[in-house]
């Protein structure tokens, strides 16, 4: 099973039970937000869809030295290779449907 990080913002969330069911690496603040670095199992991606609020608002969850990104909206995951920008835009043109600023969506991994 593949183990992948991602960063949750607090607010993005309707259910906050999510935290429970996922590792916290990290808690912080960042302006108004409050963040969570978080690892979760490549199996259970999926399931962070139902803890995500309707409006503009995405995870995006990445592997140590691996190229696969998942980007997960509420009602769509999209699956992009981070060196490649050409498969960004389906999950970049969802995005900005939902009215997430094209500048949010730059998908980083640390």
């Amino acid at each position: 099973m593949n183990l992948y990080k991602g960063v949750i913002v607090e607010n993005s969330l309707n259910d906050r039970k999510i935290l429970d069911e996922v590792r916290i690496v990290k808690k912080y603040k960042d302006e108004n937000w409050v963040l969570y670095e978080i690892e979760i199992m490549e199996d259970n991606i999926k399931d962070l869809q139902k803890y995500i609020n309707d409006g503009p608002w995405y995870i995006h969850l990445w592997r140590e030295n691996n190229d696969k990104v998942y980007v997960v909206f509420k009602d769509n995951i999209f699956k992009i290779k981070y060196s490649d920008k050409s498969t960004w835009g389906k999950a970049i043109d969802y995005g900005k449907k939902m009215g997430i600023p094209e500048k949010q969506l730059d998908f980083l991994i640390n």
